[in-house]
């Protein structure tokens, strides 16, 4: 067992947005329930809601209008949609997380999103096992229907106050992730990674001393990369820069 831990975040990094994230794909699978279907307007509404938080103009207002939408919805319906997404993430990337566990590295998952959904996709992948603890926010539901949410981490800044408390060490730490619910653990890390499978990010996040990758399987290069620095440091020799990262 290695000491080095791994955070993942969820949607657009484990779990591909394309074109919809799990709380996005949600909500339009529940515009068109057969049990209860939107209206015109409330269908409209929910449209615009998930365009702006596709573009991440929203943040809590988002959250907002998601819970109260999703209100009434029966916990079964979140299978559903749940083994569905689970096959948008590809058995290479499955691959990999178990490869990294086997190699000892203790991954978590800690995202913005709802943790319910996330815990049943990494499940239908077959992956739940590989992440030693799965944190987000967490649907309330009274008679199996959801009634509304626990808030655990609502806002960026949550992630890395949860970090520090379980004592973590940003020497010993890899963070990947894709936008900017991610920041302030991926300026906490000493290996901070973004993943961008659109190739646009790079120029998003231009300022930032970061790693950066196309796909999950990726990710054994850069982590070779920093074993390689780690080598080069103990051999007194001085390692290479993040901008002489690997390129597939």
């Amino acid at each position: 067992m290695n000491n080095h831990t791994i955070l993942w975040d969820f949607d657009g990094t484990i779990l591909p947005a394309t074109p919809f994230d799990s709380e996005q794909y949600l909500l339009t699978h529940r515009m068109t329930d057969s049990e209860k279907p939107f209206g015109w307007f409330k269908k409209g509404y929910a449209k615009a809601i998930i365009y702006a938080d596709q573009r991440e103009r929203l943040r809590k207002a988002f959250k907002k209008s998601y819970i109260r939408f999703l209100k009434g919805m029966p916990s079964r319906v979140l299978d559903e949609v749940c083994r569905d997404l689970a096959e948008k993430i590809p058995t290479a990337d499955r691959n990999v997380f178990w490869k990294l566990k086997a190699d000892g590295y203790n991954m978590m998952v800690l995202s913005c999103g709802t943790v319910d959904l996330s815990e049943r996709v990494l499940t239908f992948a077959g992956i739940l096992d590989c992440f030693s603890r799965i944190e987000g926010n967490r649907f309330q539901f009274d008679a199996d229907r959801i009634v509304g949410m626990q808030l655990s981490l609502p806002d960026p800044e949550d992630k890395l106050t949860m970090i520090k408390k379980l004592n973590l060490s940003p020497d010993q730490t890899m963070v990947v992730g894709d936008g900017y619910t991610d920041m302030p653990l991926l300026n906490w890390a000493s290996v901070p990674v973004i993943i961008d499978r659109s190739g646009k990010k790079k120029k998003q996040f231009t300022s930032h001393d970061f790693y950066f990758i196309s796909s999950i399987p990726e990710i054994m290069n850069v982590i070779e990369f920093f074993a390689a620095g780690f080598s080069l440091l103990a051999s007194g020799q001085e390692p290479a820069t993040r901008s002489q990262q690997p390129v597939d």
